[in-house]
């Protein structure tokens, strides 16, 4: 009987300490320490680091770009894409969840062209 209660104790601190450790990050919040660094503050793209401007696109196209990049679907030999895609494994190694149709609803009401 006192292991099992020296047990369930230990399940119980151990399952509070590591919900006390994960955090919620909003999606402006994974922008500005993630994205912004190539993508640019205001989402005008950052020739230095190869980020395109985020600005024309509408909200769907950029769902679909973030969807795309999560789920390897995109089938360019190109660079920009592979470092996209490192890019979002980082993300999520640091804990943040990117959600595609909210970074894109995100992205499209802050800095795009229409801003609504």
């Amino acid at each position: 009987m006192k292991i099992n209660k020296l047990l369930v104790g230990t399940l119980v601190t151990c399952g509070l300490s590591i919900s006390a450790i994960a955090q919620e990050y909003s999606q402006d919040a994974i922008y500005n320490a993630m994205c912004q660094k190539c993508h640019g503050k205001f989402a005008e793209g950052n020739p230095l680091k190869k980020g395109p401007s985020l600005i024309d696109k509408t909200k769907e196209e950029l769902s679909v770009d973030i969807y795309e990049l999560d789920s390897d679907g995109y089938q360019s030999s190109g660079t920009g894409h592979d470092i996209m895609e490192y890019n979002l494994g980082v993300i999520e190694n640091k804990g943040m969840i990117v959600d595609p149709d909210k970074m894109a609803e995100y992205i499209y009401k802050t800095f795009g062209k229409n801003k609504k």
